[in-house]
């Protein structure tokens, strides 16, 4: 399988000028027969298996290499949170950001537990200068209320864009094999929603979610901004518009990391809700891209099984979570780790002196 091994451009993306090869199923095959080998029913391990099968074909490798995995967490505000959609004001995005980057959140405790390092970028934050523990990449102070004016400039989304790419370019070059990728961003779960809702045809009942938490009236606020934006007139349906009208930085960044991960070979451990949109558009710009991204949860909030779906992906955990960073991204590294100790550690049939059992068609 051949791979890109020079930078990839925003622009070339976004012109159609790049594919992704295939996935080898000759590799499936193989490591697949060696999940065979191994003492347990065929198929016993079921979505982690299949999982584990998938790393070791997009890496060519046999035995699947997890030593070193980066969760690459992308931090940015919204200017939608003026409309009284979030439970939190935009100053909480930096204060959480910096713990995320010092390995004290949710994200970074569970990081430390599965040997994966954990960076925050501040793709987009609205603060006064860096914000301490983060890797200072702003394109902007944030994004613009969308009900007012478009979120972004074409410009800031490909400079976003263009950061997510070359951020696979960087875990690439220094030897990462296996990148996640997480967020933190007020008001994100609004653009979310509103570019699920315009990129799958759905209605506001059926994306809109508590977010991080939210009363009955805040609901309804949360409801009413995404039903707005979803009728809004004279918006693009490619993905550049749509992204540019209601988007946001960190989820443009993701975006490129999902596409620099699959065009570099690296395969890329999604989270919930909101790196499943991002998915979503890093699909529709590079079609075949989803063969290299790795499910983790389910998220709770209502627009995220509709993204699976259309993704084609079984995440594993259906936990009712929706921490956001990348919590159910790392949490699917250690699991992988284990997984992956069992793949290469667990007694085969013939150790047992017995025959493997046959494999039928399901």
């Amino acid at each position: 399988m051949e791979i890109h091994k020079k930078n990839i451009s925003a622009a070339a993306v976004l012109s159609g000028q790049i594919t992704v090869p295939k996935v080898s199923q000759e590799w499936r095959k193989e490591i697949q027969g060696e999940w065979d080998r191994i003492a347990k029913p065929l198929g016993s391990f079921g979505k982690l298996e299949k999982i584990h099968t998938a790393i070791g074909a997009i890496q060519q490798r046999r035995v699947p290499d997890l030593e070193r995995m980066e969760l690459l967490v992308c931090c940015g505000d919204h200017g939608i949170v003026e409309e009284g959609v979030s439970q939190s004001g935009q100053e909480v995005t930096a204060i959480c950001a910096e713990n995320i980057g010092k390995g004290q959140s949710c994200a970074g405790v569970l990081a430390a537990a599965a040997h994966a390092k954990i960076r925050a970028i501040d793709v987009g934050i609205h603060h006064p200068g860096p914000v301490p523990g983060t890797e200072f990449r702003r394109v902007a102070d944030g994004t613009k209320n969308f009900l007012k004016e478009p979120a972004m400039s074409r410009a800031q989304f490909r400079t976003a864009l263009q950061l997510g790419l070359d951020l696979a370019a960087e875990c690439r070059e220094a030897g990462v094999r296996v990148m996640g990728v997480g967020e933190m961003g007020i008001g994100n779960t609004t653009s979310a929603a509103v570019l699920a809702g315009r990129m799958l045809g759905l209605s506001a009942e059926t994306v809109t979610g508590r977010g991080a938490g939210l009363d009955g009236a805040g609901l309804q606020r949360k409801r009413k901004v995404i039903a707005a934006a979803l009728k809004m007139p004279d918006v693009s349906s490619d993905v550049e518009a749509i992204w540019c009208r209601f988007g946001g930085l960190e989820l443009t960044a993701m975006m490129g990391i999902i596409l620099g991960g699959g065009l570099h070979g690296i395969p890329v451990v999604l989270d919930g809700l909101l790196s499943l949109v991002s998915a979503e558009a890093a699909e529709r710009l590079v079609p075949g891209i989803r063969e290299y991204m790795i499910p983790s949860h389910i998220s709770r909030e209502p627009a995220a099984c509709r993204l699976a779906e259309s993704l084609g992906l079984e995440p594993v955990l259906d936990a009712g979570m929706g921490a956001g960073e990348g919590v159910g991204a790392v949490m699917m590294m250690s699991l992988l780790r284990d997984v992956n100790r069992v793949y290469r550690e667990a007694k085969r049939f013939d150790g047992y002196g017995m025959e493997p059992y046959t494999r039928y068609e399901e």
